[in-house]
């Protein structure tokens, strides 16, 4: 049969909170917001290790201290543990095991490890340096709270929120009580805990302490200062993950003046946000205006940070989305390999970043019908976030929708339905019940018993799917579309023809209008509407529908790199 894939993926948008200094760097992809202090940190150590080395006429340590800041500042985190290691030995054996600056040493690898998604060899670091502090500073000193932060961000990143939270909330509580309830550290403390009840699903939670954050800088900072900006950015990714785009949209425009005002239009962090409006544009179907925003940050990000920096792979992982998702896989495909090889050269072969890049080039591999080459991209990727973030992490839920789309299409029910069941769960864990990202498990679900032939179960998954899909993008959205395609198979199949029409004709509609003329969706939606028109006896309406679609696929192929695949027959 025809279906259309509504698959649980994600595009690397980091959608991260803008550092506090300038000169830091931006985020890892996927971390969609990252704590300046944890970065403060690891600044704050290099140049404490460095002055005593300089203080010690060790010109050896100094030049190891200076490679160690660039090479992280560039994403460079493999090539910058072996030096980090040095610099840490040569603490520990000129200030001893128990030293406030052999802490800010455990803290600077342990910031690598994470970096690099080995949060089980950077938490037994952090909790080191958290005693020395504790025992060198007392248990409520400011510096100790910081160790505290990024101790509960390497819990949070391990999807281990238990544990996080309170040593947030420690760590606020220390700032609120030495520094202020104003302070900047306090600030980016709660921003931090509001990102841990972002990432549980628990908006409710997040939202309040984001809109404290944002009033607090504007009222000492004034409306126009980039940690204003950074405030609007987090807010407004929270809007944007809860497919809110009519509040994040303005937030985001509001953050780029104020950036470009501040930095200019050539800066990471104008990047930054140029990049996160690009992604509610690509959410919405607006092509045109995502692929221009992508091109901007691109090359901003290439000129500035350089071809191979980590956030220029992300960036060139978006541009590619673009080009997918308007069907042209043969620009696709190149720069999802791209950012791919940047990714796995500065993360890691094991990181959940290169797991992000594997799973987007199964998708591709997906839509264009090879199914063999997607697999084993899907298999590697759910793999390595099983072993970064543990079995039940929401955070697995694309590489594991993905498969179970993969399996419905190679009709492997067996191995598609817990696949299916599992990411559905995952989905309402993660997103909610009402969320986009949950419409698209129900959908693939529902897909997998239709193809079961289990019509009584794929029925109000669909349904359910579409109205969440109209509720939050839209009647006249590509997903809509998709999802009313789907509805009228289910009734074709199930021999309720007037009902299959009427679903197959809105489907038509309101696809042609959201992806154009001659997009391969279009090509579907049309070769379903003439299924119905064949299974009702109408061969007039059903030959020029068909020839379409044809037309349509030919010409797709013509810009794809691999096949497309081919209309599969349906049981009359």
């Amino acid at each position: 049969m025809s279906r259309q894939s509504l698959l649980a993926i994600e595009c690397s948008y980091p959608h991260s909170q803008i550092m506090k200094k300038p000169a830091e760097r931006l985020s890892r992809a996927q971390r969609r917001i990252n704590c300046w202090l944890r970065r403060t940190a690891c600044l704050c150590t290099v140049a404490l290790c460095f002055n005593s080395a300089a203080a010690q006429d060790n010109d050896d340590i100094r030049e190891k201290s200076r490679q160690l800041e660039e090479l992280r500042d560039a994403g460079k985190f493999q090539e910058a543990v072996p030096i980090a290691e040095e610099v840490l030995k040569y603490c520990e054996k000129n200030y001893g095991p128990d030293h406030p600056e052999t802490a800010d040493s455990l803290s600077d690898l342990a910031y690598l490890y994470g970096g690099m998604g080995e949060r089980a060899k950077a938490l037994p670091l952090y909790q080191r340096a958290l005693k020395i502090r504790e025992k060198a500073l007392g248990p409520d000193h400011p510096h100790t709270a910081i160790i505290l932060n990024n101790l509960a961000e390497t819990y949070r990143e391990s999807g281990d929120f238990a544990k996080a939270e309170p040593l947030y909330k420690r760590a606020i509580k220390i700032w609120e009580t030495k520094l202020g309830a104003k302070h900047p550290n306090t600030l980016s403390g709660l921003s931090n805990l509001a990102l841990l009840y972002q990432d549980k699903g628990d908006s409710a939670k997040a939202e309040p302490l984001y809109v404290r954050v944002l009033k607090v800088r504007e009222e000492t900072l004034g409306p126009d200062n980039p940690q204003v900006a950074n405030s609007l950015s987090n807010l407004a990714t929270l809007y944007y993950h809860q497919g809110n785009f009519a509040k994040a949209e303005p937030m985001y425009q509001r953050a780029l003046k104020i950036y470009e005002k501040a930095f200019g239009a050539e800066h990471p962090h104008t990047a930054n946000i140029e990049n996160n409006l690009g992604a509610i544009y690509l959410d919405q179907g607006d092509l045109a205006k995502a692929e221009s925003l992508f091109k901007q940050a691109l090359d901003t990000r290439e000129k500035i940070l350089g071809p191979n920096h980590p956030a220029t792979g992300e960036s060139i992982n978006n541009l590619a989305w673009v080009y997918m998702d308007g069907g042209d896989y043969s620009k696709a495909e190149p720069l999802f390999q791209r950012s791919l090889k940047i990714t796995e050269q500065a993360s890691g072969a094991e990181h959940p970043d290169t797991a992000t890049c594997l799973n987007n080039l199964g998708v591709l591999y997906q839509m264009m019908g090879d199914y063999k080459k997607a697999e084993p991209f899907y298999e590697r990727a759910l793999k390595i976030r099983e072993k970064a973030l543990g079995p039940n992490n929401p955070d697995l839920v694309s590489s594991i929708g993905g498969l179970a789309d993969l399996y419905r299409l190679e009709k492997d029910y067996a191995k598609a339905e817990p696949f299916g069941q599992r990411a559905l769960q995952l989905s309402e864990k993660k997103f909610g019940p009402t969320h986009q990202m949950t419409a698209t498990a129900y959908n693939n679900l529902g897909a997998i018993y239709e193809g079961m032939g289990k019509y009584d179960k794929a029925e109000p998954l669909f349904q359910k799917g579409l109205k969440l899909f109209e509720d939050k993008v839209g009647p006249n959205h590509y997903k809509t579309g998709a999802a009313l395609d789907n509805l009228g198979v289910l009734y074709r199949e199930k021999g309720e023809y007037k009902k299959a029409e009427s679903y197959a004709l809105r489907a038509v509609e309101v696809t042609e209008k959201a992806r154009g003329p001659e997009h391969p969706e279009t090509a579907t939606c049309l070769n379903d509407l003439a299924k119905v028109y064949d299974a009702m006896g109408d061969k007039a309406k059903a030959d020029p529908l068909r020839q379409r679609a044809a037309e349509i696929r030919g010409k797709t192929k013509s810009k794809s790199a691999s096949p497309q695949p081919s209309p599969s027959s349906s049981p009359t």
